[in-house]
């Protein structure tokens, strides 16, 4: 942990340095947040309802000649991390090519939105889509090499990426045992890879459908115990079909687990539903349902502490104060195995 936050700051001071002594002049821009969530029936964790301000999202994208540049560095309290860093070189449309930290290519939300929190439609990414430092079982940073490019046919405009890069490793991070994307070395020889293709018709205005996909070996790291290894497959097909001031996004993620010691087989699933109205710009309501289906005796999981089915109903409404910030009211149901409680959230958001 104190490497992770003595690292991240070094990064942001020289970052800082140069951009103060430099003829070009980076232009950093942010995100950040403020909320508050109770429940009110339940469950203890937010009963007395709890403030929070969200992370500091410090984000830098450039071109330096023909080399483009993107950080973004965020600041919470567990300390300061380097959650994306790409360098990259365009081609033309068809075939970029960059190297650095990701965003997993695994569906929309997690390459669409990133960690500025006033850029995503809800409050809180969904259950199974949120950050390894957050608690979420999917592998979405990946540190390695990615070809992308996209082609305007007779069908549609075409999309595509390849990536390839380390494999993610279960390490105690604190006190909690999380998801590690394996920054600077991979802790076994198999590598992980990944890929998206999506398709935008051009009989069907507004409409995109995507499939993708990501392969990895991924063990757990002493003190973390017992020790376990697995294949990981993950797959996903995405759809997203906007119409006048309606939108519509929904993903579903099939996730498999085959214990090398065993060689038994956990097949999991999980996916969301997003629906968005948006009136005179302003105001937008929007309902959201997610369900994670999961088998209890995955070890992957038991490891995480996420052995459990998740389901959740929300109903929210967002206000544009203007297109830097907004409010989001949320109301929840929530039900973890035999555990149900409703609660319902306030945030703040704000980019400069």
């Amino acid at each position: 942990m104190k490497k992770r936050v003595m690292g991240g700051l070094i990064f942001l001071i020289s970052i800082l340095l140069l951009n103060g002594q430099s003829g070009h002049a980076f232009e950093l821009k942010g995100f950040g947040s403020a909320s508050f969530t109770k429940s009110i029936d339940g469950a203890d964790e937010f009963r007395n309802g709890d403030f929070a301000i969200g992370a500091v999202d410090l984000y830098l994208a450039e071109s330096l000649d023909d080399i483009e540049v993107l950080s973004e560095i965020v600041i919470e309290s567990g300390g300061v991390d380097l959650e994306r860093f790409t360098i990259g070189y365009t081609f033309s449309d068809a075939l970029k090519v960059r190297v650095g930290r990701f965003h997993t290519p695994l569906g929309f939300w997690n390459t669409s939105y990133h960690h500025g929190v006033q850029l995503q439609p809800t409050i809180d990414r969904p259950e199974f889509l949120k950050f390894e430092d957050d608690g979420g079982i999917l592998p979405v940073h990946i540190v390695g090499g990615y070809l992308s490019g996209s082609a305007s046919t007779a069908v549609g405009t075409v999309e595509y990426g390849a990536m390839i890069g380390n494999g993610p490793k279960i390490t105690l991070e604190g006190s909690a045992i999380v998801l590690d994307p394996n920054n600077t070395e991979d802790n076994n020889i198999g590598k992980a890879v990944a890929f998206n293709a999506a398709i935008s018709p051009a009989m069907v205005q507004g409409l995109k459908i995507g499939v993708s996909g990501h392969i990895a070996e991924v063990s757990s790291e002493a003190p973390v115990a017992p020790a376990v290894t697995v294949d990981q497959t993950i797959w996903n097909a995405s759809l997203i079909y906007a119409i006048s001031n309606i939108d519509f996004m929904g993903e579903y993620f099939l996730i498999k687990d085959k214990e090398e010691a065993t060689s038994d087989s956990f097949t999991n699933s999980a996916y969301y539903g997003l629906i968005q109205y948006t009136y005179k710009e302003k105001w937008v309501p929007y309902i959201l349902w997610e369900h994670q289906s999961v088998k209890e005796n995955d070890p992957y999981l038991i490891l995480l502490g996420k052995n459990f089915d998740n389901t959740e109903s929300m109903l929210g409404l967002r206000y544009n104060i203007n297109y830097r910030s907004s409010v989001k009211v949320e109301g929840r149901a929530v039900k973890q195995d035999n555990d149900n409680w409703n609660e319902y959230a306030v945030q703040w958001a704000l980019a400069f």
